[in-house]
């Protein structure tokens, strides 16, 4: 992977990871206090779940 592939993959990290506070702060505020009360064994498992659904699709393309 070149420099060019990952400066576009984190811009695109960037752009999704903003869209939910521009769209709906109080959203966005009301699911990080949810997120204060998880256990976090779930949270954990979660991030998990990412890594490998990000490292699948990542093998696909």
């Amino acid at each position: 992977m070149g420099v060019n592939e990952l400066v576009f993959a984190v811009s695109v990290f960037f752009i999704l990871e903003g869209l939910l506070p521009f769209i709906s702060p109080k959203l966005y505020k009301f699911l990080l206090m949810q997120m204060l009360n998880t256990n976090e064994n779930s949270i954990r498992i979660t991030g998990l779940i990412l890594i490998i659904m990000g490292v699948i699709l990542m093998n696909l393309f």
